[in-house]
């Protein structure tokens, strides 16, 4: 270890008697600070504590467990084995015979059971198996308890788009579940930080810019000439800035609306800001966060309909609902920990004691009772850490083989042994990509329409800091970090639900969120891409499903200490001179890794010929027999409203509705 990673802290333990995670540490315990040595990390999660829900650890709660998570180690490598043709031992025969099996515990394996057991009755036998150590798929909870402060925040899936443009059978989940806006508890204090004088800055780092600098009232997306004026910025680069993001220009005067119109939807937003704007190169990196995509991965087109700046001028409409619009963000709602809060609320009608009762605010902080998800003796039953290997159709003794009148064997890994369960029906809600692997018997058209699903990569990082003095002192809640492997690390947001109250004094403990810039896509930040592919990143223009696999390989086989080194960089060149120290005041970081993330549709940029053809959605979840297919991939887009519709949709494909009638004699 160097002595710049001793300053840092990496792998330091704590030393004083504190509470990280409930487990009381004293000097030269077991229990490390965040970013810890793995094997000591995994000794101190042993450890019980007691609070208000009961005795509790992070091996029992994985909400509250560290480190790399998401698709954290031992939740993918089976399905590697399995797509790269590795042998699995026998299984073994559990006795076990379910209605329904789901295959995958995301948003749209729960609701698919959910929408199972409402129209087959409570007691209808279900079982859904699920990769991960926790439930919710990409809705993923993070929770941090330090000194009797409990801290919540999203580690994926964060909020519900545009509600009120969901069908009507998505949203009446929501409703049912008691989720709704107005609730006299919510609210979010949005005058806190501006109260103590705090403000969005940017961090321009040594490495990069040859000087350590913190700028105050801007960023390179939102700038002002004042803010420019202090920045390391070239001064091309600073005029280029203020005019694509400023200045209202008709870069394509001359052109008609469709002709302009054309023109975006043929080129890249690169291209566009270097050959039709004609900024200066270095503002192209400035420019990230075309939601997932990278600047060369989308097209010009899309740049506009997410609000990117260098359009003002062009005298376009933009599209109805873009996600960045004032319409869209006052219909958009979220819960504290993203969309993993309606995870758990799917879970407690299912399993009526696994989360204590109340409305959806009065249970915001209590923890569900993950012993109760699979008891042998209760209808629904929830198997985690369970990567499933093989679904097949196996026909009635005596009869032959009619996969509409047959039931499927479901071969699953659970601690390293193969198990075989049986299921009347089986809905598979895991990702589409692996969908042919599981069922090998499916059509070739459909398999290669499963295989055209290729997921954006993305991440989320959640670091538990001692307190935030150190932001206070600074006049700063969130800050930029332009060409930097974290775009931004920003202060939690002040949000009240039920008994959920945020830290309020800069001597609290708080969240700070690292991210990849204006959102959580890899592929958004050239210089984390740049980084997690060695030094190798794709060139500008290599189409956007092979760049999505050449991160993904990286963002795996990166380690956890590689995040945690940047977290702890970052943040003390950031808060230099404060009396920051993050060896002592970075407790814990979770890394929320998601090799395979978003759902994408097709991409106009490198799929032209493909536009105005059938969707590969279509073939791609056609009912085979008694299976069928529940997820985002299977509508092409990635919200929770898609997966739940896609769930209400599987579930009606595998009811008997032919009453004596035929389609076909």
């Amino acid at each position: 270890m160097s002595v710049g990673d001793k300053d840092l802290g990496m792998g330091r333990p704590i030393q004083r008697r504190d509470f990280i995670q409930g487990v009381a540490v004293a000097a030269g315990g077991a229990m490390a600070a965040a970013g810890a040595n793995p094997a000591m990390a995994a000794k101190a999660r042993i450890a019980k504590f007691a609070n208000a829900d009961g005795a509790v650890t992070p091996d029992s709660y994985p909400p509250m467990r560290t480190g790399m998570r998401g698709q954290h180690p031992g939740a993918f490598e089976g399905a590697h084995a399995l797509r790269d043709g590795e042998s699995f031992p026998g299984a073994e025969d559990m006795r076990e015979s379910y209605d329904l099996v789901v295959v995958g515990g995301g948003l749209s394996g729960l609701a698919a059971a959910y929408l199972y057991r409402k129209r087959a009755g409570p007691n209808a036998r279900i079982l859904i198996l699920d990769n991960h150590d926790d439930f919710g798929g990409h809705a993923k909870r993070n929770e941090f308890f330090y000194n009797g402060k409990q801290l919540i925040a999203n580690g994926g899936s964060s909020y519900m788009v545009a509600p009120s443009k969901w069908t009507y059978e998505s949203i009446s989940l929501i409703r049912e579940l008691g989720i709704q806006k107005g609730h006299p508890t919510d609210r979010v204090d949005g005058q806190l930080y501006r109260s103590l004088g705090m403000q969005p800055s940017t961090f321009f780092r040594k490495q990069v810019y040859g000087k350590d600098r913190l700028v105050h009232g801007g960023t390179p997306t939102a700038p002002t000439a004042q803010w420019l004026a202090q920045t390391p910025f070239p001064q091309q680069v600073r005029d280029d800035l203020l005019r694509i993001t400023t200045a209202s220009i008709d870069y394509l005067s001359g052109l008609s609306v469709a002709e302009k119109t054309a023109k975006l939807q043929a080129m890249s937003y690169r291209d566009y800001l270097l050959n039709v704007a004609k900024v200066h190169p270095d503002v192209v990196p400035l420019m990230q966060g075309m939601w997932c995509l990278g600047a060369d991965m989308g097209t010009a087109w899309f740049a506009f309909f997410r609000m990117r700046p260098g359009f003002q001028g062009l005298g376009l409409e933009r599209p109805a609902l873009s996600p960045e619009s004032e319409e869209h963000r006052l219909d958009d709602y979220s819960l504290p920990a993203g969309n993993s809060d309606i995870a758990r609320l799917i879970v407690r009608s299912l399993i009526p004691d696994a989360l204590a009762p109340g409305d959806f605010a009065a249970v915001e902080t209590k923890r569900v009772n993950y012993a109760t998800l699979d008891r042998e003796q209760q209808p629904t039953r929830i198997r985690l850490s369970s990567i499933v290997i093989r679904v097949k159709h196996v026909g009635t003794q005596g009869r032959l083989f009619d996969p509409d009148n047959s039931e499927c064997e479901i071969t699953y890994m659970n601690q390293g042994k193969a198990k075989l369960v049986r299921g009347k029906n089986v809905v598979m809600a895991c990702m589409n990509n692996i969908v042919p692997y599981l069922v090998p018997e499916l059509p070739e058209e459909q398999k290669a329409a499963l295989h055209e699903a290729v997921r954006a990569v993305n991440q989320e990082t959640n670091v538990l800091f001692r307190n935030w003095e150190s932001f206070a002192k600074l006049k700063t809640n969130n800050i930029a970090f332009p060409s930097s492997f974290y775009g931004r690390m920003g202060l939690q947001a002040q949000r009240y639900l039920g008994d959920l109250v945020p830290s309020r004094s800069p001597s609290e403990p708080i969240v700070v969120s690292f991210g990849t810039g204006a959102n959580s896509g890899v592929c958004s930040n050239s210089t984390m891409l740049s980084e997690l592919t060695g030094g190798s990143p794709p060139p500008p223009g290599t189409p956007a499903d092979d760049q999505f696999r050449i991160a993904r390989a990286g963002l795996l086989q990166t380690p956890f200490e590689h995040f945690e080194r940047a977290v702890r960089s970052q943040a003390a060149a950031a808060l230099a001179g404060t009396g920051f120290d993050p060896a002592r005041d970075i407790l814990a970081i979770t890394v929320n890794r998601w090799a395979h993330g978003f759902t994408t549709g097709r991409n106009a940029l490198f799929e032209a010929d493909k536009l105005g053809q059938p969707s590969p959605t279509i073939a791609a979840r056609a009912r085979f027999g008694r299976i069928t297919i529940a997820n985002a991939d299977a509508g092409g887009v990635s919200t929770a409203g898609t997966a739940i519709d896609e769930a209400f949709r599987a579930v009606r494909e595998l009811e008997q509705n032919q009453l004596g009638f035929y389609e076909q004699i």
